[in-house]
């Protein structure tokens, strides 16, 4: 009995054990099916987003210029908004450091694809970086930014889905540079001015060039109007747009390559070619062939130029040629030696370049140095009061023994008041030192970039807008604490928030792009008999000082143009110049004076022979009044001293008279 009583008593005890893992096994699977939707849901997140990028065209770019980076993502869930986020803290080599957050806001599709293309500096990228995409305060994906930074080559784009068509290139140089043939899709063709400033030329079918977007045909053109090169591929009608091409559609038909033997200098030539043109036009250049049977041909349109080819550079025919690459490398070097104006598309990061705009800043000083005439009649004061007067008073009065006393006491009042005085000259409220260049394209377009200088006599945070499409990077000096910094670049205009700048702290901006309300400087100029006849007529919303024309080794000076008014060239007026850059230096003396040094020693950074053209005359000037590139802080913040120089270029065409010929 006892036995049984104690089996008993050992199941019950057994059933219990069960019962109470049951009941808690129960309450742990309760808990996972409440809980498992939400892990699930949070591993989706995590899983939901993929992002990739590539930098640079085809994964090559130039350190010195604004570097195109493409971001594709793909989102699973419901639409949101997010942030492509790039943080940056590179040393650069102007003894600036830049440092802060850029931003672009992209919309996340519902379960779908999306894309973005978004501009990094080329020197900062060569230091590596990374972009994560923030969705409130998650990041969802990260992605490197790794490319190909290259130096001392041409890269020249080829607009083709298929690699293999760039291997016409192989082999060939750009004014004793080599080629880099890039390929790139008609996707991944950059819709921003700056982000083809890398390129030293673009290729291009008419199908390929029909085929891009509304915004990457106005970029294409853009640049080819501030300087660059585009060699179009075959004939056939323009591209809606587009101006009427160099050569004129016909008929396909097969023509002798020895034209193109004679353009390069080589032998033997490549036999006979497919062509599809019936002529050049009017004020096209032939280079090759006959206006009946054209096979190269160019344009002048803006600064830059466009060669059109009647054939397909990969026919047979010459690839299997010897003389191949040596007519593509006659095709660049002719085209640098027909080039009139210099290129408005600056470098804009390198050390000589107009990275060297932010020395503007160096002429920032929070207190207001007195002159040498100021400081020689406060210590004359003293040396009076503190040497005869103080002997003469304590020796009348037999009490030379304070003169241990008197003189330490007139030192301090001295001291004191020094510094008193000095507080007094402390500005008031914001300095802002500004420099900028508006190059023009003539058509009420331009390329602009500026930089400019802060600082305050209070800490606080600084806000900024800058037209859209803006490129801004913030700087600060070196040895200068480092303050939290954004810049978002949003569809209608790039904002910039500096966060609790510390009082008389120097913070610098950096800015480029195109600008489409500079307007133009309207000329009619004519070469009669070797000199300049015309009228130049200001039509940008800037007065216009100390104004010039260059042409033919002559500058003419025009002085001050305000908005609307028209000047005629004098008769003989212009004077005979050997270097037009220290000419108009000696002319426009705000180039070497204050602010205007920083633009000067940059002004020589230019070409000396930029000028030197006798079908197109250069017109410069400069001006006071404040550009979009140049903005104020805004909020009610008193300013005591605001300041900016903007350096405005343009080049005009010069017809030749009738009667001089």
């Amino acid at each position: 009995m006892v036995g049984k009583q104690h089996n008993g008593t050992r199941v019950r005890r057994a059933l219990r054990s069960r019962l109470h893992f049951a009941w808690l096994g129960a309450l742990i699977a309760a808990a996972m099916v409440e809980t498992c939707p939400f892990v699930a849901n949070a591993q989706v997140d995590k899983q939901a987003v993929s992002m990739s990028a590539e930098v640079g065209y085809s994964g090559y770019y130039s350190t010195d210029d604004w570097v195109p980076v493409h971001i594709v993502i793909h989102h699973t869930g419901a639409s949101t908004m997010g942030d492509l986020v790039v943080a940056i803290n590179e040393s650069l080599s102007t003894g600036r450091r830049s440092a802060g957050l850029l931003q672009w806001p992209i919309a996340l599709p519902r379960d779908g694809w999306t894309s973005k293309e978004i501009a990094l500096p080329g020197n900062i990228l060569n230091k590596g970086a990374t972009v994560s995409l923030i969705a409130g305060d998650e990041t969802l994906a990260t992605a490197s930014l790794t490319g190909n930074a290259v130096s001392h080559v041409a890269l020249v784009g080829v607009i083709s889905d298929n690699p293999q068509e760039t291997q016409f290139l192989a082999g060939v140089s750009s004014d004793s540079t080599p080629v880099l043939p890039v390929a790139l899709d008609a996707s991944s063709v950059p819709a921003a001015v700056d982000l083809l400033a890398g390129l030293s030329a673009i290729v291009v079918s008419i199908p390929e060039l029909s085929s891009l977007s509304t915004a990457q045909g106005i970029a294409l053109r853009e640049w080819v109007k501030v300087g660059g090169l585009l060699i179009v591929t075959g004939a056939g009608s323009s591209p809606p747009g587009w101006p009427a091409l160099p050569l004129m559609a016909g008929a396909l038909s097969q023509v002798s390559a020895q034209p193109l033997a004679d353009f390069a200098g080589v032998e033997p030539s490549a036999g006979a070619l497919a062509t599809d043109a019936a002529a050049a036009r009017g004020d096209a250049r032939i280079w090759a062939g006959s206006n009946q049977t054209p096979l190269l041909a160019s344009e002048q349109i803006g600064r830059g130029q466009i060669w059109q080819t009647a054939f397909s550079p990969m026919d047979p025919h010459l690839l299997a040629w010897t003389g191949d690459a040596q007519m593509w490398t006659t095709i660049f070097r002719s085209a640098i030696l027909a080039k009139g104006a210099a290129s408005a598309i600056p470098a804009l990061f390198s050390e000589s370049g107009a990275l060297s705009l932010t020395s503007v800043g160096d002429a920032l000083a929070p207190l207001r140095m007195p002159s040498l005439s100021t400081f020689g009649a406060v210590f004359l004061i003293y040396m009076i009061v503190a040497g005869p007067l103080a002997f003469l008073w304590l020796h009348r009065r037999r009490k030379e023994t304070w003169a241990w006393a008197v003189l330490p006491v007139l030192s301090a009042v001295t001291t004191v008041g020094i510094y008193a005085f000095g507080g007094s000259e402390r500005p008031k409220g914001l300095l802002l030192d500004g420099v900028g260049v508006i190059d023009l394209s003539g058509d009420g377009n331009g390329i602009a970039y500026a930089a400019e200088a802060f600082m305050s006599p209070d800490s606080g945070d600084f806000r900024l807008e800058f037209p859209s499409g803006s490129d801004v990077l913030t700087l600060t000096s070196d040895n200068q604490p480092l303050t939290k910094s954004i810049v978002t670049n949003r569809a209608g205009a790039t904002h910039v928030l500096l966060y609790s700048v510390p009082r008389w702290h120097v913070r610098y901006l950096y800015t480029s792009g195109m600008d489409h309300a500079c307007g133009e400087i309207t000329t009619q100029f004519t070469d009669s008999y070797g000199l300049l006849f015309g009228t130049v007529e200001n039509d940008t919303p800037y007065t216009l000082d100390d104004v010039a024309v260059f042409w033919k080794g002559t500058m003419v000076r025009l002085g001050t143009l305000v908005p609307g008014q028209a000047k005629t060239i004098p008769v003989g007026g212009g004077s005979t110049t050997a270097s037009w850059i220290s000419d108009y230096g000696a002319y426009n003396r705000a180039l070497t004076h204050g602010i205007g040094r920083s633009l000067g020693a940059y002004l020589s950074s230019w070409t000396p022979g930029a000028s030197a053209n006798d079908a197109q005359a250069m017109i410069i000037a400069t001006t006071t009044g404040r550009t979009p590139q140049l903005p104020t802080p805004a909020g009610e913040r008193r300013v005591a001293s605001a300041k900016t120089l903007t350096l405005i270029r343009e080049y005009a065409p010069v017809a030749e008279s009738v009667e001089a010929d």
